[in-house]
């Protein structure tokens, strides 16, 4: 048995989807419900009691963490919650896998790997920082998976989603040219995670990086959508990343991935070629409009 929070997330609902046969699933949501046919149960995670009772009703096997908040309340979103399933999780004996993010890192010193230490700079990657601090402090045994920007293959992320219809309008975007990720496609990363879950729980227990295969600006990403959709690539504007302002950007936040592809094989698709021109985009109601100017 497996418990997936998010369930009604971006890749929360992938997860549940790509359940192997045989594996029995369910999963959490808060605001609205999965459009994944699965059991799922109403929860306010950052409610330790709440989360408990879940948890111990359930009796899951592992728990796998997708759920997080982001342009709301990160402390209640991100690390009270993070906290009340770790506990619940300690409680009933199960397993964790905690998603994490590369934004726990500065952008100064990349490549990161997974023996790097978290620097954060900004207020989302603090928060993810100290969610993983909070499972470190309790489970000596948990996962902790860190990853970069998540992207469809079909393009309807809503990231590139947001780009596709700004340029379709005929209107400029703004992309900054010295941000620098490794997006990975859903499909892959969901692929990923199951073949990590079906590691025994001693060989899982750890950190893991699953990047994509090659470091790309947000300008970069912004033409690939462009192309896509036959936009007009002189309304792509290169910009830099501003840098005084309260909550900066990590600039270069590539991550070393030798562990899982050493491990679970972890050999990713190219993100490029996405999307075709006449992609229908139907975005999950859960998850936060992730503009380029997001984390």
């Amino acid at each position: 048995m497996v418990l997936v929070t998010g369930a009604a997330g971006f890749v929360g609902s992938a997860l549940l989807a790509a359940a192997p046969a045989g594996v029995e699933v369910v999963g959490t949501w808060r605001s609205t419900p999965p459009a994944v046919p699965v059991d799922a149960r109403r929860v306010e995670l950052s409610d330790a009691a709440a989360t408990a009772a879940l948890v111990a009703e359930v009796a899951p096997e592992v728990v796998v963490h997708t759920a997080y908040g982001r342009g709301g309340d990160l402390r209640r979103d991100v690390v009270d919650a993070t906290a009340a399933v770790v506990d619940a999780v300690a409680a009933t004996g199960a397993a964790l896998v905690h998603l994490s993010s590369d934004v726990v890192f500065d952008g100064e010193s990349a490549p990161y790997d997974e023996a790097s230490p978290p620097r954060p700079v900004s207020a989302y990657g603090r928060a993810k920082a100290a969610a993983e601090a909070e499972v470190d402090a309790v489970l000596d045994d948990a996962a902790v998976v860190r990853f970069s920007l998540v992207l469809a293959a079909d393009g309807t992320d809503r990231s590139s989603t947001w780009v596709a219809d700004t340029l379709r309008d005929g209107r400029p975007v703004d992309a900054h040219v010295d941000e620098v990720r490794m997006p990975v496609l859903r499909e892959d990363l969901v692929h990923g995670l199951w073949r990590l879950l079906a590691l025994p729980r001693a060989d899982r227990a750890g950190t893991w990086h699953l990047p994509g295969p090659t470091a790309l600006s947000r300008y970069d990403l912004a033409l690939q959508v462009c192309h896509a959709v036959a936009g007009d690539p002189g309304l792509v504007r290169p910009v830099p990343t501003p840098r005084d302002v309260d909550d900066p950007r990590p600039r270069d936040l590539r991550l070393g991935d030798a562990r899982a592809r050493s491990v679970l094989g972890w050999n990713p698709g190219d993100v490029g070629g996405r999307m075709p021109a006449d992609a229908t985009v139907v975005p999950s109601a859960e998850q936060p409009h992730d503009r380029l100017d997001r984390p």
